[in-house]
């Protein structure tokens, strides 16, 4: 086990200059570099980075790889390293504070966006060209797996982000991390949301620390090492010597290491004039509806649900529609368990299906009435491996008053009687859900 100032001791054997951690850099291509064996048809692990261009640490890291590769030309590796500039043009500024120039670049990856030609902005042309990066590599790839390396405004420690599959779960958990489940559920257009789906691969983030810290360049290095190993394409001990990322992650996330937390509510910013209250940090437990957490407008900002602060931001220029903070909660490692083998058993999926008050649409996807899901909640879709494509404040109460609801909303949906054709899409009385595409048995 690492001691308390493993950290320090690795940035300073490393030689990480706070100055090099910037924006402004000279970024010159989509493609940084690669490291492949013989037989890299196999398994290729894509790292993406500066998908935000004051976020360039996680491409800083990736370099490092690179050269470790290229210079010790490890014979245990099989398979493929390939590394990946996110947003060129907004890393190449000399504003360090500069995230994007004209749209964020990790949320126009929909079908909508991806329909409008490159010339609509800066990062719709940066969007064409990295979706045509990524494609390409899945083509010519027996199996894909990304990882999207960010940095955070604020000062957290270091965690892994993902859609809820199994397969993405068994990939993450080889990381001694905390593990955020259900971010796309809240944001569209995620970098991590269009692998998954369009492409079928597993597709993690990881937040590596603070902007501009010296430290996120080491947790980002080892978070990379660590998943050449859970890609199974190096053990980090067949290295020539030890690079010790498991311990270099653990000591940068304390206590935190493979807990378990799902997002249950993001506060967008809907005026420039928005601050997080002094005193509030990542990780800070919060009350519902008590606790101020941020001013906007003039006005005090508290949470819906209770649960911890996640990602506040403290950017020194806030845009309209960016996210403000997250809240989330601690799940138990019973539950986690419990969900793997019940997720599994297609009966179940099979009686969810033809339930009074859901509808099976083409797309695979379920329309549930919006008063029956509000009980069921989304810790109950997340139980079963559903995402919430679309869904809202509903509230189906606690205890006995969510039971009554419950059988209430049941024998409503059961008396009225089917919807000829089912419900459209628009009818905004139904929730929208669909199991996640990598937990399919036919995959």
């Amino acid at each position: 086990m690492s001691t308390g100032d493993d950290l320090t001791e690795q940035a300073a054997q490393d030689e990480v200059d706070p100055g090099s951690v910037s924006a402004g850099a000279c970024w010159p291509k989509r493609e940084l570099g690669r490291f492949a064996s013989d037989d890299s048809a196999g398994t290729t692990l894509v790292i993406i980075g500066g998908v935000h261009g004051n976020e360039p640490a996680g491409l800083i890291a990736a370099k490092r790889v690179l050269d470790t590769l290229n210079a010790e030309q490890p014979t245990g590796f099989h398979g493929r390293l390939v590394v990946l500039a996110g947003n060129l043009p907004a890393l190449n500024l000399d504003d360090k504070e500069a995230r994007y120039i004209d749209f964020d670049l990790n949320r126009i990856f929909t079908d909508e966006q991806i329909a409008k030609p490159a010339s609509t902005s800066v990062e719709h042309g940066q969007m064409h060209e990295l979706l045509a990066a990524l494609r390409a590599q899945r083509a010519q790839s027996q199996e894909l797996i990304v990882m999207d390396l960010h940095t955070t405004s604020s000062d957290a420690p270091p965690v892994a982000v993902f859609e809820d599959s199994l397969p993405a779960r068994l990939f993450a958990r080889q990381m001694p991390m905390p593990l955020y489940l259900g971010f796309e559920e809240e944001l569209d257009g995620l970098v991590i949301d269009r692998v998954t789906n369009e492409l079928g691969s597993i597709a993690v983030v990881i937040e590596g620390g603070q902007h501009f810290d010296p430290q996120s360049i080491v947790v980002h290095e080892a978070a990379i090492w660590a998943g050449l190993h859970a890609a199974g394409i190096l053990r980090v001990d067949a290295l020539p010597h030890p690079r010790r990322p498991g311990d270099i992650l653990r000591q940068a996330v304390g206590d935190q290491a493979y807990k378990v937390f799902d997002i249950r509510y993001r506060k967008p910013i809907e005026h420039e004039d928005f601050a997080m209250c002094p005193g509030i940090e990542a990780g800070m437990r919060i009350r519902q509806g008590v606790t101020p957490i941020a001013v906007e407008d003039g006005q005090t900002i508290t949470s819906p649900v209770r649960g911890r602060v996640f990602l506040p931001n403290m950017q020194t220029r806030k845009r309209i529609g960016d996210d403000g903070f997250f809240i989330v909660r601690h799940i138990g490692e019973g539950w986690i368990g419990f969900s793997a083998r019940v997720r599994r058993q297609e009966w179940i999926h099979w009686l969810i299906a033809r339930m009074p008050g859901v509808y099976v649409m083409d797309d695979g996807s379920l329309y549930v009435d919006a008063d029956l899901a509000a009980v069921l909640k989304r810790q109950v879709f997340h139980l079963f491996g559903y995402r919430l494509v679309r869904h809202d404040e509903k509230d189906g109460g606690h205890g006995a008053m969510r039971a009554w609801h419950g059988i209430s909303a049941f024998c409503k949906a059961l008396f009225r009687g089917r919807i000829p054709g089912g419900p459209d899409r628009d009818d905004l009385r139904f929730w929208i859900v669909r199991r996640h595409c990598l937990d399919h048995v036919d995959r």
